[in-house]
């Protein structure tokens, strides 16, 4: 059972949750969404206010009558960093985005690296905390196993065995989630694309990388017991995974994907299969989908998406997990 504290954070959260669309709202209409009473709400508003979270202004909705008071989020009373490192086409590199609360972009790139260590994390990390100092948490994205803020099996074995979280968070004292980029990918589509009910999976096909696969059902990310779901770079194959590796190029890539697929429908049977990765092409689809029909009964097929950018989506997944460690992480 959920104690008075847990009770109360849990609605400030529905409540600044109605606020993340950057448009003015009363208490009455914040109690009407969430069910709140309206005298719940005016107590959370009043004391989001003087936290300085939120900010309200008087609104008159005819010319008598009493006023209203219509509250916004502060952009200014926190932001959010969403970071990574990727290997992408044999080149290293570190991306990053740091938005407000309403998901208003204030600063993006990406810098290229021949090596790319957790310093280098550190030292972009720390640049942008003193170029945003209300940063209040950090989602992180790695191409690996992402276990108990440690990685593992990474696309850059610099990384292996680091325990990143531990690092950043005794550095810098913000919260920090990682986690496999195809989680956050798989996520941020689900939240972008999908209904509450569906069941979507991506298959994301790099080239001479390992590739990943992330799923949701229902609103819940499938991590597996240590966060390995998805790693589909682990099928059994045949081959080496180096041997793997090295076919993961045009021209050679394609049975690798059409079996990573047909392993999945039947395990998962997602509603949407998103097909991803600088490897994959549009007219690629459908030689994939006649292979998995093979095995695979017409009427289970789910729909098959190519996604040739998965970038939006990344950031958005990204994005609501580091939303989600504020919250857990509120007092």
């Amino acid at each position: 059972m959920k104690n008075t504290a847990e009770i109360k954070k849990e609605n400030q959260r529905r409540i600044w949750e109605i606020l993340r669309d950057g448009l003015p709202h009363t208490k009455q209409e914040a109690a009407r969404i969430t069910g709140l009473s309206p005298a719940t709400c005016n107590t959370i508003l009043n004391e989001l206010e003087q936290e300085g979270q939120v900010s309200g202004e008087k609104i008159r909705s005819g010319e008598v009558g009493r006023a209203s008071v219509a509250y916004v989020l502060n952009r200014d009373y926190e932001s959010f960093l969403c970071i990574g490192f990727e290997l992408i086409r044999g080149r290293r590199s570190i991306f990053w985005r740091v938005l407000t609360a309403t998901g208003e972009i204030l600063d993006q790139g990406r810098d290229y690296l021949e090596k790319i260590t957790c310093q280098d994390m550190e030292d972009k990390v720390g640049e942008l905390k003193r170029r945003f100092p209300n940063l209040r948490a950090v989602a992180v994205g790695t191409p690996s196993v992402a276990e108990k803020g440690w990685i593992r099996h990474c696309d850059l074995p610099e990384f292996d065995h680091v325990p990143v979280v531990e690092i950043l968070e005794s550095k810098f004292q913000l919260p920090m989630h990682l986690e496999n980029d195809m989680h956050y990918k798989v996520y941020g589509y689900y939240l972008k694309e999908c209904s509450r009910e569906d069941t979507v999976t991506i298959l994301n096909y790099p080239g001479h990388v390992l590739p990943g696969m992330g799923t949701v059902v229902e609103g819940k990310v499938i991590k597996g017991w240590n966060q390995f779901a998805g790693m589909v770079g682990f099928l059994p194959y045949g081959i080496s995974r180096e041997e793997q590796v090295e076919r993961l190029a045009p021209g050679s890539y394609l049975s690798f994907l059409s079996k990573g697929a047909a392993s999945v429908i039947p395990l998962l049977n997602p509603r949407i299969l998103v097909f991803t990765g600088d490897l994959v092409e549009a007219s690629h689809i459908e030689k994939v989908r006649e292979y998995c029909a093979r095995t695979v009964p017409e009427a289970y097929l789910p729909e098959f998406v190519w996604v040739p950018d998965i970038t939006e989506y990344y950031f958005a997944g990204m994005f609501e997990r580091a939303v989600e460690e504020k919250w857990r992480t509120r007092l």
